[in-house]
């Protein structure tokens, strides 16, 4: 047979490579779902980057509170030797009042390094989205129910602080029950109020749901004893020390698990000191 001509192949080969190049030419309906990808994962960074924004900012307010107007004893905010001592601090009251005028007491958790003013407003939703310089943040603030004796002197008292991704405001509380060591080394929490400190020996601390007998208030001095052994029969955690009878049990409360659970961690503390200035 007679060979192929080397111009009619050359000519031949150059239209194939055309015609694989107009097969690779994107579809509209392709480049419509590039578009919309690229849309979808411009529009997720913006909101993680805001969300980090929101926290950084929320964690920043609150360190720059601590640096104002809290100082500390030459141990930092815990004596090394003595868990149990109350932190060598000193808390300018008078100031945060001016800074915001809701606010109760400065709340020091040692074991896990965590300390934030506490507030008590007219509306307990307001500090859900709002921090303690009234700054919208969903960091929001550790805030007390409206109802609720100002010196921390009810049968319960509920501190409630949300559970935050980056483990400030109460996202460190869930610490306890990861790791028993924690609460072991050092079972106190502290609230300095102008009237003086006190401090709460960590009793009991489970999962629980909202709405559960949890949140039910003692109306009685019987029935603060027996919720009192309700509550530490739920914890994995077992205090063995003897406790003053009948004194006020301060409750600290966050969400628990996926966001928009209906679980909550709290933590129960009974005020075994107080220490006036």
């Amino acid at each position: 047979s007679m060979a192929a001509d080397p111009k009619k192949r050359k000519k031949a080969s150059a239209q194939g490579r055309k015609r694989k190049r107009r097969k690779k030419r994107m579809r509209p309906a392709e480049l419509i779902l590039i578009v919309i990808f690229a849309g979808i994962f411009l529009f997720s960074a913006g909101q993680l980057l805001m969300i980090f924004l929101e926290y950084h900012q929320g964690s920043a307010e609150y360190g720059a509170l601590a640096e104002t107007y809290v100082q500390y004893g030459k141990s930092g905010s815990e004596t090394e030797d003595q868990p149990g001592g109350f932190p060598e601090i000193s808390v300018d009251f008078e100031a945060l009042e001016e800074v915001n005028g809701d606010f109760r007491a400065w709340l020091v958790i040692p074991a896990l390094s965590v300390e934030y003013p506490v507030v008590q407003g007219e509306d307990t939703s307001y500090y859900l989205t709002h921090t303690f310089e009234g700054e919208e943040n969903s960091s929001g603030a550790i805030f007390m129910d409206e109802g609720a004796s100002a010196d921390f002197s009810d049968r319960n008292t509920f501190l409630y602080g949300h559970n935050m991704k980056n483990g400030s405001m109460f996202g460190k509380l869930k610490q306890f029950v990861r790791d028993e060591a924690l609460c072991e080394s050092d079972p106190y929490f502290y609230l300095f109020t102008k009237e003086g400190a006190y401090r709460y020996r960590i009793v009991s601390y489970y999962v629980t749901e909202d709405g559960s007998d949890t949140y039910v208030l003692p109306d009685s001095a019987e029935q603060a004893a027996q919720y009192l052994e309700r509550v530490r029969a739920k914890s994995p955690y077992r205090c063995e020390d003897a406790l003053p009878e009948g004194a006020p049990v301060v409750t600290l409360s966050t969400c628990y698990g996926a966001a928009g659970s209906t679980q909550r961690f709290v933590v129960h503390g009974v005020q075994d000191k107080k220490m006036e200035y």
